[in-house]
């Protein structure tokens, strides 16, 4: 299994509890580092963690309760733009205002997917505003001066899509009504014409898991809806059927017994991160111009890849992090412009250029390496992670019919798709050419 990241646990008095938690979130794939205050503070630097975790549920008063946030402050601002992202544990399980500088509370009790994939999120988008500094200092080195943005409120005008009839439909509209606008689709092929019609910023499931597991193949498998949050609420805990959930790409899962507020929080937790990545993807667009783009595709042209892959690939030696590169080949390109001319291939690869740009995460980059080539770079992420990515991102491309000039087609093409990680690689180029050594 691949390491998904680094956590360093603050607490002072383990409990069997937590150990447990900690012990279960190792189990899906996390480093976990559990220390006291003192020893966690002296370690950071070595370790460079990718999310803090604050147990307050291991403190005793207020003293240590300021302790321990102005430990995490320290370590936040010496990790600079990064801005590692602290999470806070607490018993309490009413809501209660978020400590300043705390990205989220977990209340108990912690359940392992739950708590997973909040770290998952908030290191993800921890990467995505670094990523998003660093590429405007690239942008900087082409002659073009942006500053950060800022975003506002994240949640302005937030609707939701509930797909399932049933009594739990009331319990979503409680826990969400407040906050986002609600629109009710009792099957499937419903909820797939709302989905054509209108942008939502979430999608709740209220359906029996293996109908939830076919929409979310539905719901993946389209490109304007590849990243969009889909939040499935069950009663049912079958291990097999909630993997399978979970694979098919709930971005997470509320059992009923969870409660409602929970079940709120996590809705409006999904919608606030996936408008801070689309805020965020749209910031990238200021380094987006004639003199970074490449004038075929819309991607990124060669020389800015070369200039940004040198500084992730420091960034990435500095903070022991993984970085991938995929390698794509459009095999079918030599033919297309031998057959309908130079004119063809360009307007193919243009159409294959916009699906990879619409189909990135929000912090990769994509770029034509050159001729048929097609670059993608996956900062923090390691080449098992990368992968599936990789993978599911050619099947869209590879199931795509493509136009060509003067009616010819439809085209259909094949992509030779390779995958590799940051290793002993002596340059950036060394690395770039790993990923295109099978050609």
């Amino acid at each position: 299994m691949s390491c998904r990241g680094r956590v360093l646990v603050i607490e002072e008095t383990p409990r069997p509890e937590t150990r447990r938690l900690w012990d279960g979130i190792r189990a899906e794939g996390w480093d976990v580092r559990a220390l006291p205050l003192a020893r966690a503070a002296e370690r950071d630097g070595l370790d460079h963690p990718d999310v803090v975790v604050l147990n307050f549920a291991g403190t005793e008063g207020e003293v240590d309760r300021t302790r321990y946030l102005d430990a995490a402050a320290r370590m936040t601002m010496l990790r600079g733009a990064r801005r590692l992202p602290v999470v806070a544990m607490e018993e309490t399980p009413q809501p209660e205002e978020r400590p300043i500088g705390v990205a989220d509370v977990l209340r108990a009790p912690w359940s392992i997917g739950h708590v997973s994939a909040r770290l998952g999120s908030l290191a993800r988008l921890a990467t995505m505003r670094e990523e998003m500094l660093r590429r405007l200092d690239t942008a900087s080195r082409f002659g073009l001066s942006r500053t950060e943005p800022d975003f506002g409120d994240p949640l302005r005008d937030a609707h939701v899509l509930v797909v399932g009839a049933g009594i739990r439909y009331f319990g979503i509209e409680r826990a969400l009504a407040k906050r986002a606008t609600l629109v009710g689709a009792f099957t499937i092929d419903t909820a797939t014409d709302y989905l054509e019609r209108r942008p939502f910023d979430a999608v709740v499931l209220n359906l029996p898991l293996e109908d939830a597991i076919d929409f979310l193949e539905i719901l993946r498998r389209n490109p304007d809806t590849f990243a969009l949050p889909a939040v499935v609420l069950t009663g049912e805990s079958e291990p097999r059927l909630v993997e399978a959930t979970r694979d098919a790409g709930a971005t997470d899962l509320v059992f009923a017994e969870e409660g409602e507020d929970l079940l709120g929080e996590r809705v409006i937790a999904a919608m606030t991160e996936h408008r801070l990545r689309l805020a965020l993807k749209a910031a990238y667009g200021d380094t987006r111009h004639e003199q970074t783009l490449d004038s075929v595709t819309g991607l990124y042209r060669r020389a800015f890849l070369m200039e940004h892959l040198t500084s992730l690939v420091d960034d990435a030696r500095d903070e022991d992090r993984p970085l991938a590169v995929v390698g794509f080949r459009v095999v079918e390109l030599a033919e297309v412009n031998a057959e309908w001319g130079w004119a063809a291939g360009d307007r193919l690869l243009a159409q294959i250029g916009r699906i990879v740009a619409r189909l990135l995460r929000g912090e990769d980059l994509a770029a034509r390496a050159g001729g048929d080539r097609i670059a993608l770079v996956l900062p923090a992420t390691d080449v098992e992670t990368a992968r599936p990515v990789a993978e599911r991102l050619a099947g869209i491309v590879e199931t795509t019919a493509f136009s060509l000039p003067g009616g010819g087609g439809p085209q259909w093409v094949t992509l030779d798709v390779d995958v590799v990680e940051l290793d002993d690689d002596p340059t950036p180029a060394d690395l770039l050419a790993r990923a295109f050594a099978h050609d």
